[in-house]
């Protein structure tokens, strides 16, 4: 008997999704495992086939997460196979204050919500009562329960030629460990079943591609992010000679002050265009309070990618780097004069000779004058480190570029440029093949029918910008990860697993198509009703049945 196949069973079933917490980055992800897990074993499919459910540990995980595979074979003989990809994990419910409590209890929340309280599109929508507000309606637990449905509902079909293999993964708004290790999983399960895998369907919702936007969207690929680094060093001095040295706080201004929001390092394909990259965390890295300057500081930012290449990233911020240093010489140098004149005392003339180097270059410097030893020391600090829970991959990157470079001859200013996890390459539908081809031809289709049918208007764009996980089954500029990324990522293999090999031998187009939603990761968070519940799930139905006859 099929329970998810109508609207107010599709919709049970997402409120017990949302209801069970599992905030990315806690051991509740492993709690929602388990629900998913078990809510599958209880349909009929998978009750009489439990062979094809699995509870998969995520090795070397420290809090222990799981990500579920499930594989439901259809009655006909075909092997080609479709992948469900969806997350499980949502962001933590701080910002929704005093009803926090109530987050994850949509009904509840959204009749608590006091609409006088919130902006103007927010408070229309919740008078019109046409939306459920609460974390994880939208972000992306009911997307998810579209996909549990397709299991469900395609395990019956008599006459169905094809496969599913549907993969809930934790750590999406983190790291994306779940999906790193859903990957190596999809092969070797492909591999052992003779399973022919043909692309990958996500349900991440619609994102409004600009304020007011009320369009729904398929999307044909995915927006990619690299989290480039950036240790400063300057020269200290005492704060009494401030012109003596050079504050390494003023070179990470002066840096920042070129990257943030530089429209130049927008990415661009077809009238797309990436947001401007902005700073994430920015901190110098001095512990105690003294009278002496700080020397080093920290810089990660958010650069998010359509085509471009860590290569090509990293020439354009070796250009701002030099620029940086620069005018920060200048700078104190011409302060310096203007110093002496005034105060009729001698400034100390210092001459600097800055640099910018890749993170292979501080380490290739420092094997120069310490050898072997240097491997064997950095190799100590990364099994010390690699366990503490209370380092996350990128305060742990930011601690081996401190130990190299504090084993390093040059004592200079400096701007060492690196990359730190999570990477998401870039992936989209270029049309290189004919089922490519025939994928874009059927977004087309699937707009018509959106509006023929359902009186909806969908756009299509080539990418969705909000990040998913889609990012991890295709490799589209696997040389330069290798060549530039790789190296330059210093805990990368540490904690940081990347399957290159594995993404470059699964190589699958991706497709994105879910539940419209607004304001993710806000207490606003809500999902549009009619359309979510009735009307997608049933363009979903004829998106997944004409992929299997491409």
């Amino acid at each position: 008997m099929l329970k998810w196949n109508n609207p107010e069973g599709l919709k049970e079933l997402a409120m017990k999704l949302i209801g069970q917490r599992s905030v990315s980055g806690t051991t509740s992800e492993i709690d929602m495992a388990k629900l998913i897990y078990n809510t599958l074993g209880e349909a009929d499919y998978f009750n009489e086939n439990p062979q094809n459910l699995f509870l998969q540990d995520i090795d070397g995980d420290l809090l222990g997460r799981k990500f579920v595979g499930a594989l439901m074979e259809g009655k006909g003989k075909s092997k080609d196979t479709l992948v469900l990809v969806g997350h499980m994990d949502t962001v933590d419910v701080q910002d929704f204050g005093l009803l926090k409590e109530y987050a994850f209890n949509p009904y509840e929340y959204t009749k608590r919500l006091d609409p006088d309280a919130l902006f103007k599109d927010a408070k229309e929508d919740l008078l019109s009562g046409e939306w459920l507000f609460g974390r994880g309606t939208m972000d992306m637990k009911t997307g998810m329960a579209w996909q549990m449905s397709l299991l469900e509902e395609y395990s019956m079909k008599n006459d169905f030629e094809g496969n599913f293999l549907f993969l809930a993964v934790p750590d999406e708004e983190s790291n994306s460990a779940g999906a790193l290790a859903a990957i190596p999983f999809v092969n070797r399960l492909a591999e052992e079943r003779g399973l022919n895998p043909i692309a990958v369907l996500n349900c991440e919702p619609n994102f409004g591609a600009y304020p007011g936007d009320n369009n729904k969207y398929v999307y044909l690929g995915t927006a990619g992010k690299i989290l480039p680094g950036f240790f400063f060093v300057g020269k200290e001095s005492h704060v009494g000679e401030s012109l003596a040295g050079l504050n390494v706080n003023m070179i990470g201004a002066e840096f920042m002050r070129r990257l943030e929001v530089d429209t130049e390092l927008c990415d661009e394909v077809d009238g797309e265009v990436t947001v401007p990259p902005t700073c994430l965390k920015y901190k110098d890295l001095k512990e105690l309070y003294s009278a002496q300057t700080p020397i080093t500081s920290i810089a990660y930012y958010n650069l998010q990618t359509l085509s471009m290449s860590p290569k090509v990233a990293l020439d354009k911020f070796r250009k701002m780097a030099e620029e940086a240093l620069d005018e920060c010489i200048r700078k104190v140098e011409e302060q310096g004069d203007i110093y002496k004149k005034r105060s009729n005392l001698p400034v100390r003339d210092i001459k600097f000779k800055p640099r910018v180097l890749l993170y292979t270059d501080l380490y290739d410097m420092a094997k120069e004058v310490h050898g072997d030893y240097l491997d064997k020391h950095i190799e100590e600090c990364m099994n010390k480190w690699k366990d503490d829970t209370t380092l996350d991959e990128r305060e742990l990157n930011t601690k081996l570029i401190a130990e190299v470079h504090s084993l390093c001859p040059v004592r200079e200013p400096m701007i060492v440029m690196f990359f730190a996890p999570p990477y998401y390459p870039h992936v989209g539908l270029h049309g290189k093949n004919e089922f490519e081809r025939n994928l874009i031809n059927l977004s087309d289709r699937l707009i018509d029918k959106a509006e023929k049918d359902f009186d909806e208007k969908i756009l299509k764009q080539k990418y969705f910008q909000g990040l998913s996980d889609l990012s991890y089954f295709a490799l589209q500029d696997a040389e330069e990860v290798i060549d530039y990324l790789v190296p330059n990522t210093p805990s990368w293999g540490v904690r940081y697993k990347f399957p290159v090999e594995e993404i470059r031998k699964l190589d699958l187009p991706v497709i994105n198509f879910g539940p419209h939603g607004r304001d993710p990761h806000k207490f606003t968070e809500r999902i549009l009703l009619e359309y979510s519940y009735e009307k997608g799930p049933k363009l979903l139905r004829f998106l997944v049945d004409e992929i299997f006859k491409l």
